[in-house]
């Protein structure tokens, strides 16, 4: 019945930590990173995870024996204000990758929801939540990028700030982020709005885009391959997989809440992405 079923939703199923493995391959990608694993969350919203820390080790845990090359978070760490990390910094920081843990920023983490008393107030709240993630040995990609060298190969990891549609403020910059944008490299871009991939793929040849946002609206069925959801509804991608000739999009259906503590179909998840080269050259 409907109540049972929202009983589960919020005693178990927001809990209910999920493991999505998924294979992206592309002609560009160098050979050295044939087999580069890598580990995507998003929307911790910390301030829906109420004080459990067992959850988030186990997620840390998780997360740690998938041995990634790089981990990927895609913004909003939290709901409202900086503080929400400080009860789960020593747990966060022990997420370990081999080539580094980088983040962005989503539109919860602006502070954007909170009446502060002063613009200073606001900014300062920003400030904290940055120095935060670099304290947890994160490294945030504010528009910027960073590359990942494997022997005689590189990729780019690009980061931009939240890119949103109206009525989400746009902080975020491509072109400010990475100014070749059609170089011949291999590009992994995180940004938290999945909206923006329409114009990654209308003016980049970015082959992986990271996102999350949506939630999936914390409510998601499957038939077969196919999955149901409102959010299809706000928009075009909003959970999972999609792909463009040689581009990809991959939506993370997120780890907290917001509006309700509850999860059904749409489970916490973790995706482990691994990166195959189909060059038959």
């Amino acid at each position: 019945t409907l109540a049972l079923a929202m009983l589960y939703g919020m005693a178990v199923g927001r809990k209910k930590l999920e493991t999505n493995q998924v294979e992206i391959s592309s002609k560009i990608l160098p050979k050295e990173f044939e087999g580069f694993k890598l580990v995507q969350i998003s929307d911790l919203h910390l301030k829906s995870i109420y004080g459990d820390t067992l959850f988030l080790s186990q997620m840390v845990k998780t997360i740690n024996s998938l041995n990634p090359d790089i981990i990927a978070i895609t913004g909003d760490l939290v709901s409202l204000s900086a503080d929400e990390i400080l009860p789960y910094k020593s747990q966060l920081s022990q997420l370990s990758a081999t080539h580094g843990v980088y983040s962005v920023l989503g539109n919860h983490d602006y502070g954007d929801y909170v009446k502060w008393a002063s613009v200073e107030e606001k900014l300062n709240n920003l400030q904290k939540l940055k120095t935060y993630q670099s304290e947890m040995g994160w490294r945030m990609l504010n528009n910027e990028f960073e590359n990942i060298i494997k022997g005689e190969d590189t990729i780019a990891v690009i980061g931009v700030e939240n890119w949103g549609n109206p009525p989400f403020p746009r902080y975020g910059n491509l072109k400010d982020a990475y100014k070749t944008l059609n170089d011949n490299r291999y590009k992994i871009l995180l940004s938290h709005n999945p909206e923006h991939w329409q114009q990654v793929i209308d003016e980049t040849n970015i082959n992986l885009t990271l996102s999350g946002h949506t939630h999936a609206m914390q409510l998601k069925f499957g038939c077969g391959e196919k999955q149901y959801s409102l959010a299809s509804l706000r928009g075009e991608w909003w959970s999972g997989l999609y792909r463009q000739g040689e581009q990809s999009l991959y939506v993370n259906d997120g780890i907290g809440c917001t509006l309700f503590l509850f999860r059904l179909g749409a489970y916490p998840e973790i995706t482990l992405i691994t990166l195959r080269s189909n060059n038959n050259e």
